[in-house]
């Protein structure tokens, strides 16, 4: 009697372990917190609009002419070097100011959105250590305050048109989805360096440095055509290709259907590689920043 009772004992410990039959319950898959800190962000939408505009308003507080400033400069910055590079290249200056002017308008865009963001996490410390908001909203933030000195410096495109009289017709509506493309491969390209930046410190310089390399090696103050199409230096320049995107409707010509798709596979790759990394790495930033 003993001996079945200590058998029925046994027998009882070992059924979990051998009835191999019961299925194991599922892990559920991780969400996407990058995906998810996204959509919150644009959900808290009129914060950082908000924000950004503050931002302008408190940096050109007490200023008579406020962000024209930096319009103004610009104008007297392109007039000046407009003029002395028309004559080095031997260009016309009405062909060439034009040019120019959409160039270096949109690289200043460009070159103060990655610059600017390798502060972009450490400059809102106080209220990433103090609220609880989705990381993505800084950056919209920060994209905010810059497309409102995008929208002051435009008016130096319209003056320049108009003073050589030059009209780019309905062309120019193709600058719309090149400006929304931009600003997508802007947005991964800005996210990556703002996490790399906050991690190492070392990375500061080290864009300065790039961002002043590709100004002189993208056609801004001169023309593809003194090099060639066929240049290695216009095809491999990723630059080029978000700069032209926009620059060729706002000069009155039709971009090639190849800026499109090369705009495109950038920013969805892009978008990408960031998202996966911002993800990963999401839980350290607080601690990066200090």
């Amino acid at each position: 009697m003993r001996r079945d009772q200590s058998t029925a004992l046994h027998s009882q410990e070992e059924t979990p372990y051998q009835d191999i039959s019961t299925p194991l319950p599922n892990k559920k898959p991780k969400p996407n917190r990058a995906i998810q800190d996204f959509i919150s962000s644009i959900h808290h939408h009129r914060v950082w609009l908000h924000l950004g505009v503050l931002e302008v308003k408190q940096r050109y507080r007490r200023s008579f002419l406020g962000p024209w400033w930096i319009s103004m400069n610009m104008l007297i910055f392109i007039a000046a070097m407009g003029l002395i590079f028309s004559r080095i290249l031997s260009q016309n200056v009405a062909e060439y100011i034009p040019f120019f002017t959409t160039g270096y308008l949109l690289w200043s865009f460009i070159s103060s959105c990655i610059s600017e963001s390798t502060d972009l996490f450490k400059a809102n410390i106080g209220l990433i250590k103090q609220v609880k908001l989705p990381y993505n909203l800084y950056v919209l933030k920060f994209f905010t305050r810059n497309i409102l000195f995008l929208a002051h410096n435009f008016v130096v495109y319209v003056l320049v048109m108009v003073f050589f009289q030059k009209n780019p017709g309905w062309n120019c509506l193709y600058a719309i989805p090149g400006m929304l493309l931009l600003i997508l491969n802007l947005y991964w390209i800005c996210l990556l360096v703002a996490i790399i930046s906050t991690r190492f410190r070392d990375m500061v310089p080290i864009i300065t440095n790039i961002l002043q390399i590709f100004f002189f090696i993208t056609p801004i103050s001169w023309m593809p055509k003194l090099l060639g199409q066929d240049s290695l230096i216009v095809k491999i320049n990723p630059f080029v290709y978000f700069l032209e995107s926009i620059r060729q409707p706002l000069l009155g010509h039709s971009p090639p259907l190849n800026l499109w798709i090369i705009n495109g596979s950038m920013a969805i790759v892009g978008l990408y590689m960031s998202f996966r990394l911002f993800n990963a790495v999401r839980s350290r930033i607080a601690f990066w920043i200090d």
